[in-house]
C-alpha cells in the first residue's frame, strides 16, 4: 500500500519533467526552423551574403531563446494566483523588449557600416519584437498550462494519498478490535481455575498470551493464507474449549487445495466468536458449530452455522460484531454483498465470500 502511494506521488513529478523536456525540444526545433527560414529570407529576398544572414539568424534565435528562459525563470519564482494570464502577457512583452534591445545592439555592430543592413535593421525592429513577443508569450501560456496540470495532479495525488492513509487507519482500527466480553470472560475463567486447577489456569494464560500476540502480529499484515487464519482460529478455540469444555464442538471442513488462498487476516475468528456467543450463551446444552470452506468459481466461500434460539440470546455487545466486519470487507473489496446472514430452522448461518486476490 505504501509503495502504491509513493508511485502515485512520483507520477506528477515525472509528468512535469517530461513536459518540460518536450516543451524545450519543441522550442529548440522551432528555433532551428525559424533560423533556417530567416537565413533563406535574408539571402534570397534581401540579397545579403550568407555569413551576414547566418549571424543575424543566430542572434535572432538566441534572443528568442534567452527571452523564453528568462520568462520561465521569473515564472518559476513568482506567479500570481489571480490575473495570471494578464501577468504573462505583460511580462512576455517586457522580457521580449529587453532581449530585443540587447539583440539590436548586436545588429548595429554587425552592420559595420553596411547602410543597407542598417536600414533593414531599423525597419525590422517591430517585426523582430513582435516575433520574439509571440514566441515568449506562447511559451509562457504553455508553461502556465503545464503548471496548472501539475498542480491539479499533485492535488489529486495528495487527496488519493490521504484517502489511502485514512482507509488504512480505519482498517487497522477495525482489525485490532477484539470482543471485550471474550477477553474479560477468559480472564474470569483463568481466575476461577487458579484455585481449582492451577495447571490448567497456567495453560490458559499461555494460550491467551499466544492468541493476543498473534492478533497484534496479524494487525501489521495485509494478506495471509487461509491455513494461517485457521491456525489462528485454533488458538482462539483452544481458549474457548477450556471455558466451555465438551459443550463446544466446532467442526471445520476445509479442502487442502484452498489452504493457500490469500485472505485478509482476522476475518474468520470474529465470525466463529459470534457463533459461539449466540449459540452457547444462555444454554447449558452441547452445541455444534460447523464451518465449511470451498471454492466457487473465482471466490472462496466460508459458511458458518450455529444453533439459534431467539428467546435465549445475550444482549448486544459493543465489540467488533458483524457490522465492523462488513465495513472491513467494504474497505478491502469495495463491495457490500460479501457477508450475508440467514436464519432457517433455528440455525443462524453466516456466508462469507472472498474474491480471489489478483
Amino acid at each position: 500500500m505504501l509503495e502504491l502511494t509513493q508511485q502515485k506521488n512520483e507520477s506528477p513529478m515525472r509528468l512535469s519533467r517530461s513536459s518540460q523536456v518536450v516543451a524545450r525540444m519543441l522550442m529548440f526545433g522551432f528555433g532551428a526552423m525559424w533560423g533556417l527560414a530567416n537565413i533563406a529570407v535574408l539571402v534570397n529576398w534581401f540579397g545579403f551574403d550568407l555569413k551576414t544572414a547566418a549571424i543575424d539568424s543566430l542572434v535572432s534565435v538566441v534572443c528568442a531563446g534567452f527571452s523564453v528562459l528568462l520568462l520561465e525563470t521569473i515564472l518559476n519564482r513568482y506567479t500570481p494566483k489571480a490575473s495570471k494570464y494578464q501577468y504573462v502577457i505583460g511580462l512576455s512583452f517586457v522580457v521580449a523588449f529587453l532581449c530585443q534591445w540587447v539583440a539590436q545592439q548586436v545588429y548595429i555592430k554587425l552592420s559595420n557600416g553596411n547602410d543597407l543592413y542598417s536600414q533593414f535593421n531599423l525597419q525590422a525592429i517591430p517585426i523582430r519584437l513582435a516575433i520574439t513577443f509571440l514566441i515568449t508569450f506562447g511559451y509562457g501560456m504553455a508553461y502556465l498550462f503545464f503548471k496548472q496540470m501539475k498542480e491539479l495532479q499533485e492535488s489529486v495525488s495528495q487527496q488519493t494519498t490521504n484517502e489511502v492513509m485514512m482507509r488504512d487507519a480505519e482498517l487497522q482500527k477495525l482489525q485490532l478490535q477484539l470482543q471485550p466480553h471474550f477477553l474479560f470472560n477468559s480472564l474470569n475463567s483463568i481466575n476461577a481455575l487458579i484455585l481449582v486447577n492451577p495447571s490448567k489456569a497456567r495453560d490458559m494464560v499461555q494460550q491467551l498470551s499466544d492468541f493476543l500476540r498473534t492478533t497484534l502480529k496479524r494487525a501489521d499484515e495485509h494478506w495471509i493464507t487461509l491455513d494461517q487464519e485457521l491456525v489462528y482460529l485454533q488458538l482462539y478455540l483452544s481458549i474457548e474449549k477450556v471455558r466451555f469444555g465438551h459443550r463446544l464442538d466446532v467442526q471445520i471442513e476445509c479442502d487442502e487445495q484452498i489452504k493457500l488462498w490469500l485472505i485478509p487476516p482476522l476475518l474468520i475468528q470474529p465470525l466463529v466468536e459470534n457463533a459461539i456467543k449466540f449459540g452457547l450463551y444462555g444454554t447449558t446444552d452441547s452445541v455444534v458449530i460447523r464451518m465449511q470452506t470451498q471454492r466457487i468459481d473465482d471466490s472462496l466461500q466460508i459458511v458458518i452455522s450455529n444453533p439459534f434460539d431467539a428467546d435465549m440470546q445475550p444482549a448486544e455487545g459493543s465489540g467488533f460484531g458483524l457490522n465492523g466486519l462488513k465495513r472491513r470487507l467494504y474497505l478491502l473489496y469495495a463491495r457490500n454483498d460479501l457477508l450475508t446472514t440467514t436464519i432457517e430452522e433455528n440455525h443462524f448461518t453466516v456466508q462469507l465470500t472472498l474474491p480471489e486476490k489478483i
